[in-house]
């Protein structure tokens, strides 16, 4: 069965023969059940090679043929970024935001991220993207990108501690993903964080913390120059974002690093470009690429 999904005013239908449960899981909150389509993504398995991933204009024009890998690649597979480079910058980062503010944390798997996300919800804050930044590249607007968020280590453990996730969980809230080598793994819902942004929102353009490992037992915010890695690559669309790093202990410290946040957001005036306060409808300005 088709599903009709919308991410950022575009319409998508998703034809798949993998599991309707994992796609409604991961983009649940992306579902809709009318639109004009303007791509058709088919995501085929069974081949000897791998799945694989086609993606066709409404016209029924193909724009990519490629191998799937999975959900977690890059640029992800949905929604078809990789066709939209005119369109969208991404990249890794867990983003919340809060009255006229969007940050973007930015970190490996293995980082606390997760854990200062989970910290900055207790403070009001609203997910906007477990897993990606995702930026208007023609206004400078952050999206909302609502998939699960990525526990690991001590965040997990403080989540199963304080009931987040555990047997008296809404149903198909969360889900285990599959063991690495960073250890387990678990997917939660946004909305288990509290209230979410919803999808059809534009935000500030976004503030970037890098999450560092430091030499101390308590966290540091300080400003710092770096260069992020995005797609598409060498862009300047992020030229002006201000950059921060944020230094935490190898243990802990995330309800120390939210409270930094929370602060440094209030102290720091709006940096420049189309910083628009509160939630605008996202719509589409220009067309796929041809």
């Amino acid at each position: 069965m088709p599903l009709l999904l919308n991410f950022f005013g575009m319409t998508i239908v998703v034809l798949t023969e993998l599991s309707l449960g994992d796609v409604t899981f991961l983009f649940g909150h992306h579902l809709v059940e009318a639109g004009e389509p303007q791509l058709v993504v088919k995501l085929l398995t069974g081949k000897s090679s791998g799945g694989e991933l086609l993606v066709h204009r409404s016209d029924g024009m193909l724009l990519q043929r490629r191998v799937f890998r999975g959900w977690s690649t890059m640029p992800p597979p949905l929604p078809p970024f990789a066709v939209l480079d005119h369109l969208f910058l991404v990249m890794r980062a867990v983003v919340m935001a809060k009255d006229d503010a969007t940050v973007a944390l930015i970190g490996s798997s293995c980082s606390p991220s997760a854990g200062v996300a989970t910290a900055l919800a207790g403070r009001s804050w609203r997910p906007v993207s477990g897993q990606l930044l995702v930026v208007d590249r023609a206004t400078g607007h952050t999206l909302p990108f609502q998939v699960p968020l990525d526990l690991r280590g001590s965040a997990l453990e403080s989540a199963r501690t304080g009931g987040l996730i555990g047997p008296e969980s809404a149903p198909g809230s969360w889900r285990r993903a599959q063991p690495t080598l960073a250890g387990e793994s678990v997917l939660v819902r946004p909305e288990l964080l509290g209230p979410i942004v919803p999808v059809t929102a534009r935000l500030a353009p976004p503030t970037l913390v890098r999450l560092c490992q430091g030499d101390g037992d308590r966290c540091r915010l300080e400003p710092w120059a770096f260069q992020p890695h995005v797609w598409p690559p060498n862009t300047s669309d992020l030229a002006d974002a201000p950059r921060y790093r944020l230094l935490m202990p190898e243990f802990g410290g995330a309800e120390e690093a939210a409270a930094l946040i929370d602060d440094m957001i209030q102290e720091t005036p709006c940096p420049g470009g189309p910083r628009t306060a509160r939630e605008h409808l996202a719509g589409l300005t220009t067309s796929p690429s041809t």
